[in-house]
């Protein structure tokens, strides 16, 4: 059961997704892409498929920093220049919002909010900072927490703080390294990721149940020791898991990084649910 999606942030943007799975009656997984990414790549749509199956409604949808370059259609009719090369952080949770609207809307009552790579930062920042929301779990798949506990170069900074102030924001900045970005990044992109500074300590603020895991392939975005240091400051309301032979977009291991989802909402969120009517 699977269904197109559209809708429009609070700042007039459309976004494109889909839906996996029954119509939500309950629970609900509101899931996020990473950089340059988008939530129609072939490894999103497996595990997107898999917790379907399984029952579990899925609206995945795509963010403003999806592929490199890309134009955003806003409601007025203008283009807008989105992609990860000009994205701003703060703005991802226009984003995430606007999905867990379309999630609500069609019969969810509670969100499971789930981010890959860049889009687990973008989730972990928006449920420290929207207790509001009540969300009733937090999975981050991969998220890159060493590459935001680095402070950026200063000469980067400079450069980045530069081009703004002289009302060039979208002006393309060569960075030390490629990545994943091919090594350029515009200023306004820069600054906004400089301002995020190390997010871990924030799932101490963060009160639902939170589950992140990595693949054992993937030691340079994060593996066992991010875990344990998530597990420290989340106490009690921590899972850790590690996907065997995974790498960062969990290629041909779609299957077992939606299995460890499945069977943690069953036993951390239905679970606790169910223990709060009991009483």
């Amino acid at each position: 059961m699977e269904d197109l999606l559209h809708t429009y942030t609070a700042d007039g943007l459309m976004l494109e997704g889909a839906r996996h799975g029954p119509s939500p009656t309950d629970v609900a997984i509101v899931y996020t892409h990473g950089i340059t990414s988008s939530v129609f790549r072939k490894t999103h749509v497996l595990i997107g498929r898999a917790l379907g199956a399984v029952g579990w409604p899925v609206i995945a949808g795509n963010n403003r920093g999806a592929a490199l370059a890309y134009p955003l259609l806003d409601r007025s009719g203008a283009r807008v220049l989105g992609g990860a090369w000009f994205e701003r952080l703060e703005e991802a949770a226009l984003d995430i919002d606007a999905w867990i609207e379309v999630a609500l809307a069609a019969g969810a009552r509670r969100i499971v909010l789930l981010g890959h790579s860049l889009g687990a930062i973008k989730a972990l920042v928006y449920a420290s900072e929207h207790p509001d929301r009540g969300l009733a779990g937090l999975v981050l798949a991969s998220a890159p927490l060493r590459a935001f506990a680095s402070p950026p170069r200063p000469d980067v900074v400079a450069a980045a703080t530069t081009s703004v102030a002289d009302g060039r924001p979208q002006q393309l900045l060569d960075l030390p390294a490629a990545g994943l970005t091919f090594g350029r990044m515009s200023a306004a992109t820069v600054l906004s990721r400089a301002s995020i500074g190390d997010p871990t300590p924030r799932v101490r603020s963060i009160a639902c149940p939170i589950l992140a895991l990595y693949g054992t392939e993937e030691v340079e975005f994060g593996g066992q020791g991010d875990l344990d240091r998530l597990g420290q400051l989340a106490g009690g309301r921590f899972t850790g898991a590690l996907v065997a032979g995974a790498n960062h977009i969990y290629a041909a291991h779609e299957s077992e990084a939606a299995s460890l989802i499945d069977r943690w909402i069953a036993s951390v969120i239905t679970r606790a649910a169910a223990e709060r009517v009991s009483r």
